[in-house]
C-alpha cells in the first residue's frame, strides 16, 4: 500500500496527489504505516527539486519536475497533518521546508 500511495503522490492529476496527501496523512495517523526518517528524506528531496530547465539561455518550467516537487510538498503536509494533537519528531523540520514552498506555483 505504501508504494501505491508514493506513486499516487506522483500523478500527473492534481486532485488524485491531493488526496493522496490525505490518505496518506490518515494511514500515518492509524498507524498502517510509521513515518520514518526515509520518508521524510525522500519528502524532503523532492520538494526541493528545481522545477527550471535551461533551455537557449531561458528557463523553461519543467511539468514533471513541478508535479515530483508538488509530490514531495503534499508528503510533508501528510506528515504534519498526521499528529493533530502532538508534535512528532518530524514535524518542525517539516514545517521549517513547507515555509519555503509559500510562493510555489
Amino acid at each position: 500500500i505504501r508504494e501505491l500511495v508514493f506513486k499516487c503522490l506522483l500523478d500527473k492529476q492534481f486532485e488524485v496527489r491531493t488526496v493522496t496527501s490525505v490518505t496518506l496523512s490518515g494511514l500515518y495517523r492509524c498507524g498502517y504505516i510509521q513515518v520514518n526518517e526515509e520518508d521524510f528524506t525522500c519528502f524532503s528531496q523532492m520538494s526541493k527539486i528545481n522545477y527550471f530547465i535551461k533551455k537557449k539561455g531561458k528557463n523553461i518550467v519543467s511539468t514533471e519536475k513541478i508535479i515530483k516537487r508538488h509530490g514531495g510538498v503534499l508528503g510533508l503536509c501528510a506528515i504534519v497533518l498526521a499528529s493533530p494533537y502532538d508534535i512528532s519528531n518530524y514535524v518542525p523540520d517539516a514545517l521549517m521546508l513547507l515555509c519555503e514552498h509559500s510562493h510555489d506555483p
